[in-house]
């Protein structure tokens, strides 16, 4: 009798231990703290996006741990990157928010600090594409792509680095588009300005919702043309602009086009570390897209103006890797084009 009975009791007690093992992701998380870290210093966008990322993710996470975001700045996220591969541990505790062109920069031009392979972070979600386009002003007299492959067309930019020179320059290799660039701008506004006052005739790399918050009349009386659009879907209010991967003339360029169109699909994205299990990311990906459907983070989103066009973790995992498998040639022949087609 006494040993039924202890035999019950060690059954019902391996029921409840396996039960309180029933979930090891939630077992891990419980009391732990993440960490969130972003590239560059307090305030701007990423910053904005990462805190509103801890204020609301470890809510729907497994355990509830509680989150602080932390500042890494150098190199346009390299720094943060490179740490975030190799050095803290890899128990899915630590996230981060990369420069939007960090997977082509690294597969592109070896931006990598210590060294690091895009496609092998985990790729958590993404909470905003960047609605990139190339604008031409009203008074240069484009109304499409097509009169760009007609007539020379001067375009502001920044520095060869960047997708304001590589995509046009791109363009013109393979579109037969024929952008002339004038470097040298230090950002948006200033192009901008240099538009309004005639020193150029449009850009390459505006950012569609910064327009149309900063500049809604531009849009609304119809001063800025836009001619392309990065990215590898058209936005609903840009369905009649086709975007840059559209514009090749067969599967190689268009290989080409979607590497550089990856900044604006990448955006406001987050990943872990690549050695984080096969259970924790799941649970960071599943939570994460419980999060952008939830109704306080959405009102905090609209509250702080904060933009958000979702992408689930296991898609943009999918993109990067297909990115990272192109072959060698197909980098060092867009590099030739930048370089050539640059000066």
């Amino acid at each position: 009798m006494i040993a039924a009975r202890a035999l019950a009791v060690l059954a019902l007690f391996g029921i409840v231990a396996s039960g309180a093992a029933a979930d090891p992701v939630a077992d891990f998380y419980k009391g732990k703290q993440l960490k969130v870290i972003v590239g560059y210093g307090p305030g701007g966008g990423f910053d904005a996006y990462a805190r509103l990322l801890a204020d609301h993710l470890p809510k729907l996470l497994p355990g509830k741990p509680t989150a602080i975001v932390q500042h890494m700045p150098g190199a346009a996220t390299v720094k943060a990157a490179s740490y975030i591969y190799s050095v803290p541990p890899q128990d899915g505790t630590v996230l981060g928010i990369p420069n939007h062109a960090l997977p082509l920069n690294a597969l592109l031009l070896h931006e990598t600090g210590d060294g690091f392979d895009p496609a092998r972070f985990n790729w958590i979600g993404r909470l905003d594409s960047i609605d990139v386009v190339g604008v031409a002003w009203h008074q240069a007299g484009f109304r499409s792509i097509a009169d760009a492959k007609t007539r020379t067309l001067i375009f502001g930019a920044t520095s060869s680095g960047g997708t304001s020179v590589m995509t046009p320059v791109a363009l013109n290799a393979l579109a037969g588009t024929r952008f002339k660039l004038v470097q040298g701008y230090k950002d948006s506004s200033e192009q901008y300005l240099a538009m309004e006052k005639g020193e150029i005739q449009g850009m390459g790399n505006a950012i569609w919702s910064q327009l149309k918050r900063s500049r809604p009349q531009w849009i609304a009386e119809l001063m800025i043309v836009p001619l392309y659009q990065d990215g590898y879907e058209r936005a609903p209010d840009l369905a009649d602009v086709p975007t840059v991967p559209e514009l090749a003339a067969n599967d190689e360029d268009r290989k080409v086009l979607r590497l550089l169109a990856s900044t604006s699909v990448v955006g406001r994205a987050f990943f872990s570390g690549p050695g984080v299990s096969r259970d924790r990311v799941a649970a960071l990906r599943a939570a994460f897209m419980a999060m952008t459907g939830d109704a306080a983070f959405r009102a905090d989103a609209e509250r702080l103006d904060i933009p958000l066009h979702p992408l689930a973790g296991e898609e943009l995992q999918a993109m990067v890797a297909e990115l990272g498998a192109y072959p060698e040639a197909l980098f060092e022949h867009v590099r030739r084009i930048v370089k050539e087609q640059g000066k």
